[in-house]
């Protein structure tokens, strides 16, 4: 009772039960309720806890945790098999929020200060986001653990929530436009007095007066540094701390030393003040900074929609048919919904009455409504827009489409380039050959009684801030994947789109790549007596335990009688064989049912995708599949084939329907009755003759030919495990979203060389004019603050390449109708 009192007269931290600070407002989310926090590690461990599914540990204590640690300890003896996994067994994937970054090598310090530790697998932290995820192993180190490393090197981490990060996002927004409106407002009344010394004549000022502006001056630069300097000034500090320079280093050397100095020869009353060259840096810098800012926010922005997409409430039909409002994150797989004309649909599902129109921009890029009917896949995010469905839950949690997104989403932006890894990781080299170069030549030009050397040596420090060059290649692939974003094609590996430009060849499959993939059954052929209906009913059931597009056809035709399949025997990309009512029964391609006989038979010419049914000993019927080409086939290889590169047809169909469909898309190299061990052959033919090879598929049967290939793309509607192994997923059914990737990663390359050649030129090429005093220290704040704007503003152009060649593209429909 007593502590239950004094829970009612103070706050108490519902973690570990000390009294919460006055004014703190640290706390997590329980149950609806909100939770006070004494402080952010045990905000952090109690969110984690949460966030792993754990939350009955809070409801089964009988006393409060002595420290941050002890619950977890707690926790990993109680249930250790609710804690999610992603196959692993004991590795706990933990995602964060990490404060503090300022470029690339700050994330290069974290990641290797971070798996040092013991107990922790891999720690990737996504630059466009600042959210990382952390892999560790149960019982060798604890989360807080971690968060305390990660506090140690003067960063600060938080258990991810999407409300937090915006929260934190609005925050930090709001945090540059106080500094940057300090700059401004400051930096133009010392830019104003400033420029009337310059203007004047130097016998038109008294020397009290001049002193006294230049006493003005320094007033009002010590808000510019003090206060919106201050980002640089904390992140050279730590950095210098962790004997790591970065890039923030000779930026806080630059404004320090002009502006103590400046101080010195105000207090003497001799020498040059460097006042307006201090704010114009500062000014410059954080507008740069700003705009790389709202870079990231627009990476997120696109992203992150993906995890607030689907809604908190779903209508579920229950067994008495009546519809019950629960919380859509407790549907389960088999679980029947109404999706009202409006609602969002809160899990991928299938159509099981009704028919409507839906809109699925939000994953595919695409604006226009796309119909649904009965038997068709609804996914989760997506907005129901005329009439009421009802629908079967297909697949919740992290196999939904909409979590493997935005897990490959994270995991794209994640990785970077190998160069780019070097140059994060010497970052603290050339940053130490800066500051070399400046104590070089402010000593040779003070051994040489040069009156103005320490004017050139900080105009050196300046010019050779390498901003710029941090900033070239980062902001270029944030730019490149939000923009492919926005058009439903998702870059799961950022490596694939530099490696897209080298790219020789270009391979598709057929079936549910270059064809829609929607199939149904054109045609039945009879072998036997027995009726077409009779044996349509035994190949939906037997199709029923295949996931190739092929059984859609089946899966879609009306049945007489449910046929009960036994010893189900598949062989991939093939057939299978099951026994019903005790007879053996097989379907699949025309090879496959020739071995299942033992005996040739006369073929059936016919330019559609054919399945063939037979027992043991006969054959029974063949099956006609018609598949639509699709949209927008035809225009995409052509194009390619125009960029010079080869194109290639890789099918397992029979060779009438490959080459008729190859004739009709433009494709002269086909190979058809392709099983999934020829087509790995000829993609490791086609790289060994030296080529660098794409391949395009749906994943049904060819995840491991995705696998091999340099490049692997998976189109709309392909399988989990083609997502898992593709570098990139068109989600719009569009086949010239493939048109737009290699436009964008051919434009993105051309980018990053502008980038490095504009940092590498100025840097390079201002350096000895700043060495020979041609460069004041303001021109030369001007100009590094200009370079960084310049780069990131170069990226950003990449947001609208699309748009323009979209625009181009109606352009020519109206003017040739």
């Amino acid at each position: 009772m007593k502590s239950h009192a004094k829970s009612e007269k103070h706050q108490v931290c519902f973690h570990c039960g000390l009294d919460v600070p006055s004014g703190a407002r640290w706390g997590v989310d329980f149950n609806g309720q909100w939770k006070p926090m004494c402080c952010p590690g045990c905000e952090a461990v109690a969110q984690a806890i949460i966030d792993n599914g754990l939350a009955s540990f809070y409801q089964k204590r009988t006393a409060y945790s002595v420290t941050a640690k002890l619950p977890l300890e707690t926790l990993e003896q109680d249930k250790q098999s609710e804690i999610e996994t992603e196959g692993l067994g004991d590795v706990i994937d933990t995602s964060l929020m990490i404060e503090g970054i300022t470029c690339s090598a700050c994330i290069w310090l974290l990641e290797r200060q971070v798996t040092k530790l013991k107990g922790v697998v891999s720690f990737k932290i996504n630059y466009a986001t600042r959210r990382a995820v952390l892999k560790t192993v149960q019982h060798q180190i604890h989360v807080s653990d971690v968060l305390s490393a990660i506090r140690e090197i003067g960063y600060q981490a938080v258990s991810f929530d999407v409300n937090k990060q915006f929260y934190r996002l609005q925050k930090e927004r709001k945090d540059f436009l106080g500094r940057l409106g300090v700059a401004v407002f400051c930096g133009m009344q010392v830019m104003m007095i400033t420029l009337g010394i310059y203007v004047a004549d130097p016998s038109d000022i008294e020397p009290n007066m001049l002193q006294f502006l230049k006493w003005v001056s320094a007033l009002l630069t010590f808000p510019v540094v003090l206060f919106s300097a201050k980002p640089f000034m904390s992140a050279a500090f730590r950095d210098i701390k962790n004997k790591m320079p970065g890039m923030d280093v000779p930026v806080a050397l630059g404004i320090s030393l002009a502006f103590l100095a400046s101080l010195y020869n105000t207090f003497t009353g001799q020498g040059d003040t460097y006042y307006e060259s201090v704010c114009m840096f500062v000014l410059f810098l954080m507008l740069a900074r700003y705009v790389e800012f709202l870079t990231r926010w627009y990476a997120i922005s696109s992203s992150e929609r993906l995890t607030q997409a689907v809604p908190m409430m779903a209508q579920r039909v229950g067994e008495d048919n009546h519809i019950h409002s629960v919380a859509a994150n407790t549907l389960v797989l088999g679980d029947q919904i109404q999706i009202n004309p409006g609602e969002v649909i809160p899990a991928d599902s299938l159509v099981l009455s009704g028919e409507s129109q839906v809109d699925e921009s939000i994953l595919t890029g695409e604006n226009e409504p796309i119909d649904k009917k009965s038997g068709d896949r609804l996914l989760g995010g997506s907005h129901n827009l005329n009439n009421t469905l009802r629908a079967r839950v297909s697949c919740v949690g992290e196999d939904s489409t909409l979590s493997t997104i935005a897990r490959l989403i994270d995991r794209a932006h994640a990785e970077k380039p190998a160069w780019v890894e070097v140059a994060d990781r010497f970052a603290s080299v050339f940053v130490g050959m800066v500051i070399l170069v400046t104590a070089s030549t402010a000593m040779v030009g003070y051994w040489q009684g040069q009156t103005d050397w320490f004017s050139i040596a900080l105009s050196v420090l300046v010019v050779t801030c390498p901003c710029a060059l941090s900033l070239a290649t980062p902001t270029a692939y944030t730019a490149a994947m939000s923009s492919l974003f926005d058009r439903g094609i998702i870059i799961t590996k950022g490596v694939a789109l530099e490696q897209l430009s080298a790219v020789d060849r270009v391979v598709f499959d057929k079936t549910g790549t270059l064809t829609e993939g929607s199939m149904r059954v054109s045609k039945c052929t009879l072998f036997g007596q027995q009726s077409e209906q009779a044996l349509m009913d035994v190949a939906i059931s037997l199709e029923e335990f295949s996931d190739h597009p092929i059984a859609r056809a089946f899966k879609r035709e009306a049945r007489q009688m449910n046929c009960q399949v036994e010893n189900i025997e598949q062989e991939n990309g093939a057939g299978l064989t099951g026994q019903i009512e005790g007879e053996k029964y097989s379907i699949g391609s025309e090879s496959y049912i020739r071995r299942v006989l033992g005996k040739r038979f006369e073929s059936i010419e016919s330019a559609e995708t054919q399945v063939y049914l037979s027992t043991d000993v006969n054959l029974l019927a063949v099956f006609e599949i018609h598949d639509d080409i699709r949209v927008g086939a035809a225009k995409a290889i052509s194009w390619l084939k125009n960029q010079g590169k080869a194109v290639s047809l890789l099918s397992g169909d029979k060779q009438i329907p490959a080459r008729w469909l190859a004739k009709k898309v433009g494709i002269e190299d086909v190979k058809s009755e392709a099983s999934p061990r020829d087509k790995l052959a000829e993609i490791d033919r086609l790289q060994l003759a030296g080529e660098q090879v794409v391949m395009v598929g749906d994943g049904m049967n060819d995840a491991p030919i995705l696998a091999k290939a340099d490049v692997s793309i998976s189109v709309s509607g392909a399988s989990q495990l083609a997502r898992a192994s593709s570098d990139i997923l068109l989600l719009n059914n569009d086949m010239q979203a493939l048109q737009h990737v290699f436009s964008l990663s051919k434009k993105m390359g051309i980018i990053i060389k502008q980038n490095m050649m504009w940092a590498l030129v100025y840097n390079v090429g201002a350096l000895p004019l700043a060495m020979a005093g041609y460069v004041e220290p303001w021109q030369a704040a001007l100009g590094m603050s200009v370079s960084s704007l310049v780069v990131v503003l170069n990226s950003f152009r990449l947001r609208f390449v699309l748009s323009k060649a979209n625009k181009a593209k109606q352009q020519k429909r109206v003017e040739f109708g």
